[in-house]
């Protein structure tokens, strides 16, 4: 394949393994409902919980969620290295970047669910899992920090994603992963689209925040109540 055709190959299939619903399918196959109009209508796993009262099944879809934001740059990684028939793709620059990004497109704009998809929360595991997992440590560290600067549960996401992003760029090389040949700006500009694309999902609790509406959330007294905590952190 050219150059060209392999971008538009590589953003296709990632798009469309993006864009698999499963946690749609889930609450389709287990009540029937339509999680885009009920509950918090936002399609993922927190509103999974939410509508089907199963941690049990808000977990399944979480990692199902996970995975295919796994396999959207996985695909591709495989097809580079190792050609399927005349199915060869070049090792271009940024080839992976794409897939990843397309990945969070098909998860926040799936074409099987007319763009009513979820808001990229679940892409940063799996991306990061694949192109560097000790980014996940890294994320996992900071968001709380972060929370508790920011106290907006909905924009500690996003800072958290840029901040990890910028971090990248500086990663140690001994940080950097043998089994993909993946630059740290290339893994960089994936975050900063995936924080991107997150900001774009956000645009109510932005217009909200700008306003004075959005709720603020104080991180050491919510741990105090679980409930509190866990209707917030997926806002």
């Amino acid at each position: 394949m050219g150059y060209l055709v392999d971008y538009v190959f590589v953003f296709f299939i990632a798009y469309i393994v993006g864009s698999i619903p499963f946690s749609w399918i889930i609450v389709k196959l287990k009540t029937g409902k339509d999680l885009r109009k009920i509950g918090s209508k936002n399609v993922g796993g927190r509103n999974v919980y939410r509508v089907t009262g199963s941690l049990k099944w808000a977990l399944f879809a979480g990692l199902l969620d996970v995975s295919r934001s796994f396999l959207a740059i996985f695909i591709p990684y495989i097809l580079i290295k190792h050609p399927v028939n005349f199915v060869g793709l070049t090792d271009g620059k940024f080839l992976l970047t794409v897939a990843g990004i397309a990945a969070v497109v098909g998860h926040n704009w799936p074409l099987f669910l007319g763009s009513h998809g979820g808001r990229g929360i679940t892409v940063i595991v799996g991306t990061m899992i694949l192109v560097n997992p000790a980014l996940i440590a890294v994320w996992l560290i900071l968001w709380p920090i972060v929370i508790i600067f920011v106290g907006y549960a909905a924009l500690a996401y996003i800072a958290t994603t840029l901040l990890v992003a910028t971090f990248a760029l500086f990663l140690p090389e001994m940080w950097l992963m043998p089994w993909i040949s993946m630059s740290r700006l290339e893994i960089a500009l994936i975050l900063y689209g995936i924080a991107f694309l997150m900001m774009t999902r956000q645009v109510d609790n932005i217009k909200k925040f700008r306003t004075g509406e959005l709720e603020k959330i104080k991180l050491l007294k919510a741990l105090k109540k679980e409930s509190k905590i866990s209707e917030e952190m997926l806002k």
